[in-house]
């Protein structure tokens, strides 16, 4: 009986655990390996010449791995190198990962695109809207359109981060995404704002994923953490992925590296990094917007998902037309640029729109890094990137834990990298 348990065991361990996509050779499905040879070199230099401790990155065609390297270390002073189980801030790259996960409900009938917000949080019907500042005084008006979940995923909501109201508001980022809360004291605090715009009227970057969050919450009746592991992770395998790493296993988390001001050499700047979530203890906050630690081998199994229309491995997450919305272009340039955490478009991100919490390319806008009509990409605030252009059946990741000037680099390495090795007929 101890063996059958045992071999039961072991069974639902291995079943558990992550999985690679399926491996092929890069030239059968079209990418070259020279190609793919000097991306890993370039790669490699930015880990030779200091200005990446490590990185590990991922390349996927046609469904099929044909890359997948981990360079230097992911903490130098514990000399622990960079391994496939590696796990990272993602910041920002946590919005399309919980957005899927969301919109499962809306895939099931629970929650409507066009619901408005204060159906689920009735606070968020009374908020204002700022019409003026002037010093200190702060004029507002009525909502003229209401704010609602389309609103939310595509960042038109009105909403911005902490820094971004007016000072004599007294808005903090950490006074809302309090990590001793909850996220649903994060909505009560944040109602008692006034939007920045009229919702509809302009994308911006702030806390539109979070109320998302919240709602899938309310809808659901589940924490966040697990209404994402049950509608998601573990799904698709994404067993590195969540809010706070594995009980022993805290030294997979990466250090977070940056410039030192004095040397210019890399340092230790972890205790630097802004927290988004509680990372190695189990917490009850959970940011939707940027609270996700994960690993590369989990979010190119993500993105594989995105690009099969919501399947993988005989599963299916999203119907095939959630996804192709998702990822379609819905601001106009009306609404404005899309920039990340910046005041303006890092070169990577020059000349995209925005779909449902995810990067979109705008056609007809001029563009600094190769790619296709449709493609979607984003990154976090500690250096990770990712797209998937399914134009092309291609999708790629990397991931470092850096922060400092030339942090683009990254993303323009590997895009360059992998448009570089596409051999298209």
């Amino acid at each position: 009986m101890r063996m059958v348990i045992g071999a039961l065991i072991a069974f639902v361990s291995l079943s558990a655990q992550a999985r690679d996509l399926e491996r092929a050779a890069s030239d059968s499905v079209g990418l070259s390996q020279a190609g793919l040879a000097k991306l890993k070199g370039d790669m490699q230099a930015l880990v030779d010449k200091g200005d990446r401790a490590g990185v590990v990155y991922a390349v996927a065609r046609k469904g099929k791995l044909v890359a997948f390297e981990t360079l230097g270390k992911r903490s130098v002073e514990r000399n622990l190198p960079m391994t496939a189980d590696t796990q990272f801030r993602l910041y920002s790259m946590s919005r399309a990962v919980t957005a899927a996960a969301i919109l499962t409900l809306v895939d099931e009938g629970k929650l409507r695109l066009d619901d408005p917000v204060s159906k689920y949080i009735p606070a968020f019907g009374d908020m204002p809207v700022i019409k003026a500042v002037n010093g200190e005084t702060v004029t507002t008006e009525p909502q003229r359109t209401p704010m609602t979940l389309f609103h939310l995923f595509t960042y038109t909501s009105g909403l911005g981060y902490g820094n971004d109201w007016p000072a004599s508001l007294g808005m903090t980022q950490r006074g809302i995404l309090d990590l001793n809360g909850t996220i649903a004291d994060s909505m009560t605090k944040l109602a008692k704002y006034p939007l920045l715009y009229q919702p509809g009227t302009k994308w911006h970057y702030g806390f539109s994923s979070d109320v998302l969050g919240r709602i899938a919450e309310i809808a659901s009746g589940e924490p966040l953490d697990q209404f994402l592991r049950k509608r998601l992770l573990d799904k698709i395998g994404m067993t590195g992925t969540g809010f706070t790493v594995h009980a022993g296993k805290a030294d997979l988390l990466a250090d977070v590296y940056g410039p030192d001001a004095a040397t210019g050499k890399l340092g230790n700047v972890t205790a630097k990094a802004p927290p988004s979530s509680s990372y190695l203890t189990p917490g009850t906050f959970f940011s939707a917007g940027g609270g996700l630690i994960s690993t590369a081998s989990d979010y190119i199994r993500f993105c594989q998902m995105l690009l099969n229309g919501g399947q993988l491995d005989g599963v299916r997450v999203l119907k095939a037309e959630t996804v192709k919305n998702m990822l379609t272009r819905h601001t106009t340039p009306e609404q404005g640029l899309v920039y990340w955490y910046e005041s303006k478009p890092q070169t990577v991100f020059k000349g995209y729109g925005w779909g449902l919490a995810i990067g979109a390319r705008a056609e007809e806008a001029p563009h600094d890094v190769p790619g296709s009509p449709g493609d979607a990409a984003w990154g976090g605030l500690a250096n990770t990137q990712f797209f998937v252009d399914p134009k092309e059946d291609l999708t790629a990741v990397a991931m470092s834990q850096y922060l400092g000037p030339d942090e683009p680099t990254l993303g323009l390495t590997l895009r360059k990298g992998v448009y570089a090795a596409l051999r298209r007929k």
